[in-house]
């Protein structure tokens, strides 16, 4: 069965090196395994969104949370879906400007933590709608 995954963390040590080391990695393990998704990264908040095949989810979160390089994960939605809002991503990075944060509007001086639950995937979906992604 097909289902998306959107947890959040914080980054313990947030860095350029980090976050091009999480891409790389990401973007080739998720291919190998058929999992699409997204990035976001705001002031040291983690926001990501997985799809795919619930075995290969369940594994790539295993790995997610031993990784070093954040803490506080926590789940956020977990739901079957009938199809991918990302299907060819094998992950996607947003690319924060003054656009973007005047498009969550005050979420944006929340930050990540500040988005309901019940609004991440849709907060996602609209955010797929601009050119801000790095995507590969």
């Amino acid at each position: 069965m097909l289902a998306r995954l959107i947890y959040r963390s914080v980054s313990k040590n947030p860095s350029d090196a980090d976050i091009s080391d999480i891409l790389t990695t990401s973007r080739r393990k998720n291919h190998a395994v058929g999992i699409t998704g997204a990035l976001c990264h705001l002031r040291g908040a983690y926001m990501q969104y997985l799809e795919g095949d619930e075995a290969a989810i369940e594994c790539v979160m295993a790995a997610i949370t031993e990784d070093q390089r954040h803490c506080g994960l926590s789940v956020i939605e977990y739901r079957l879906i009938a199809a991918r809002a990302f299907p060819q991503w094998s992950m996607a990075m947003l690319a924060w400007d003054p656009e973007i944060e005047a498009t969550l509007g005050p979420l944006a001086d929340m930050g990540l933590f500040g988005i309901p639950p019940d609004d991440a995937a849709p907060i996602f979906r609209s955010l797929s709608m601009t050119s801000h992604w790095n995507v590969l």
